[in-house]
Parts: structure tokens; sequence; C-alpha cells
């Protein structure tokens, strides 16, 4: 059986720190994108590390959150973003979205982070969810052709209820 997921948070000399434990869902996305927006306008950040070791799955609207992070990184001229992950299948699906080509991806972290702080979960409106996850989605779209085909369809759905 899969844990319910959670999404821990903290800093560490300049670098922001994100550890996934869990089944990491879409119902966390929420409370994930308005953690992330104030820490992108932060002054003297120096990183992102996302480490993925304690997640057991982890969603494609987390992927598409993570694929928006690495390019806000980017546009700031900031390093790229981190990702620890040691586990064969999860590793599997950071390659076939193409994530080797927009993070570092490495198997083990370096040191050792004391305190972490939860992210809860937020009940948001089901339009601003459906928006966030179509965001995501397209952000995944943007990374490479396949994720453009694999998703097309998703975000073609998101569109269409949001038009409703």
């Amino acid at each position: 059986m899969m844990n319910s997921g959670q999404i821990l948070h903290g800093t560490q000399d300049g670098v922001e720190v994100l550890r996934y434990k869990g089944d990491v869902r879409h119902t966390l996305c929420v409370a994930l994108d308005r953690y992330l927006q104030p820490l992108l306008e932060k002054e003297g950040l120096k990183g992102f590390v996302v480490d993925l070791t304690a997640a057991d799955s982890i969603d494609s609207t987390n992927l598409g959150i993570l694929a928006r992070l690495a390019r806000a990184m980017q546009k700031a001229g900031l390093p790229k973003v981190t990702l620890i992950s040691d586990q064969p299948d999860i590793n599997e699906l950071l390659e076939a979205v193409g994530f080797d080509n927009v993070f570092n991806i490495v198997a083990a972290r370096e040191t050792e982070l004391d305190k972490l702080s939860e992210i809860p979960e937020i009940a948001s409106g089901h339009v601003k969810t459906t928006q966030l996850l179509l965001e995501a989605h397209r952000a995944l779209m943007d990374l490479n052709k396949k994720n453009r085909d694999q998703f097309k369809d998703v975000v073609k759905a998101f569109e269409s209820e949001l038009e409703s």
C-alpha cells in the first residue's frame, strides 16, 4: 500500500530544499505552488534541491510543477535544480519526461538536513486546481516533443473543462 504523500521544505545556506515522501499526487500541487511563488522572488536564492529518495511515486502534475520550477530558475539565471533520486522506477520516469536535460539528477544527497517542515495541503476551488493542473501539464509539454505528444490530450481536456 502506498503512503499518502507529503512534501517537506527547508533552507540550508541559501538553497531551498523540498523532500517528497510517499505517494505525491496533484492534491499537494496548490499548496506547493503557493509555497514556491514567494521563494522564487526571494533575494539571495542560491538554488533548489528536490529530494525524491523517500517518494513512492510522483504524478504528472507534480512533475509539471517541477518543470515550471526548473524554467523559473533558468530565467532567473540561477543554477539548475538538483533532483536527488536513488530509485530506478522514479529515475526512469524522470528520464522519460526529459528531466535529465533540465535538472541535475544525482543519486545521493551530500548533507543531511536538520529541520524540514511539512507544506500542508490547501483546499482550493475546483477552477484554481484545474488551472494549476493545466499549467503543470503545459510545462511538461514545453520540455520536448515526446511530452507534447504524450500530454496534449490531457491539456485539451483541462482546457475544455475550464471553458465550460
